[in-house]
């Protein structure tokens, strides 16, 4: 029995927050809640067309099947027509307002709610052009001028005449930079066979072609850079490779404070449980290759790990209990610790989606 309780306790715990609510469909399957109850838990919860495929599954045999119906007649179906009008409101303002990823996200939600969702698939798949336009535009130039920068760092080490070609000094800083030239050629080629692989035709492209700029005439470069360009969607246009970008970046030196990365200090602030801080001051420590850096971090992220996992459990307790605003401060506090920890990432944004959605519902739809 205690057996059995963990692995409870374990799914619980792991389908929290993704999509629909797994806890919600194992304690169905496990016969310790009706269908119904599921359906007005995710109701509440703001999960519109989860509770109503619950509700619509619920057979005629079922003692709870007439009062599911009148539910799904009586709330569900307001509230899915209000959510609808609200999102379908909302993408057109962020449309006008040119916030790309805005709209598509809420025509995307629009779509869900939406008996006839043609047309606003067709916005939805608009905006989706406009955002991946916008990010390779971007990226393009950006990447354009660090390589620009790169290769005239790769010259920029040439002894000057007095000194032998073979200089310690400038032979030494030279090697340095082909072997973070190196790095930076393999991780360029590895984006650009991790985009090929995501479907990603355009990103797949600028990484192939910053392949080329960095180490022109290489084949399987070239090969993936024309596949991946009759491989775009309708529509988008690829950066103009013949425009010259005009000027290159400095290589700016930053000054590096030396007692923000004291190893006194980040002691000091392990006491006080600063740990971000904390860890900003031992990343400076390994930085000027201090000793004892690695064995600082490595005490800090075990620390910043613990406390992250305890606000997204928390947080996941809390989204149990139907509290959403407290779930999604926990869930906040766990992405303040680990910003890149995806699941902290997903939960936060799930729960601000449904925040969203409670609050779309006790409002005027077009507010």
């Amino acid at each position: 029995m205690i057996r059995i309780c963990i692995t409870l306790l374990g799914l619980m715990l792991l389908g929290g927050c993704a999509g629909k609510n797994t806890f919600n469909d194992l304690r169905v399957s496990l016969g310790l809640d009706s269908a119904y109850h599921a359906a007005v838990v995710a109701f509440n919860q703001g999960q519109v067309m989860e509770a109503r495929e619950r509700l619509l599954s619920i057979k005629k045999e079922d003692p709870d099947y007439a009062k599911a119906q009148s539910f799904v007649k009586d709330k569900v179906e307001p509230a899915r027509l209000k959510l609808l009008s609200y999102y379908s409101h909302k993408g057109e303002r962020e449309e006008k307002n040119n916030h790309w990823a805005k709209a598509e996200e809420a025509y995307q939600t629009a779509a869900t709610l939406s008996a006839q969702p043609q047309a606003l698939k067709k916005r939805q798949a608009s905006m989706n052009l406009k955002v991946r336009q916008l990010r390779v535009d971007t990226l393009y130039k950006q990447r354009k001028k660090e390589d620009e920068n790169w290769l005239n760092w790769k010259t920029s080490y040439e002894p000057p005449q007095g000194l032998i070609y073979d200089d310690e000094a400038f032979l030494k800083v030279s090697n340095d930079l082909n072997k973070n030239l190196e790095t930076r050629l393999a991780q360029t080629w590895a984006l650009a066979q991790y985009y090929r692989d995501k479907d990603a035709p355009e990103l797949a492209w600028l990484y192939a072609d910053a392949y080329l700029r960095l180490s022109p005439d290489i084949k399987k470069a070239q090969d993936l850079k024309n596949a991946m360009a009759t491989a775009l969607p309708k529509g988008f246009v690829l950066p103009q490779e013949d425009k010259k970008v005009e000027g290159t970046q400095e290589v700016k030196t930053v000054r590096v404070v030396k007692t923000q990365g004291s190893v006194k200090n980040v002691r000091r602030l392990m006491n006080q449980a600063k740990w971000l801080e904390a860890r900003q001051g031992a990343l400076i420590l390994r930085k000027e290759g201090n000793a004892d850096a690695e064995k600082l971090l490595e005490t800090i992220d075990t620390q910043i790990k613990k406390h992250a996992e305890k606000s997204y459990i928390d947080g996941n307790l809390a989204f149990r209990l139907e509290r959403i605003d407290e779930a999604v401060v926990f869930w906040q506090q766990a992405v303040n610790w680990m910003p890149h920890e995806q699941i902290y990432v997903n939960s936060l944004r799930r729960g601000k989606q449904i925040q969203e959605r409670l609050a779309a519902l006790k409002s005027d739809a077009k507010e």
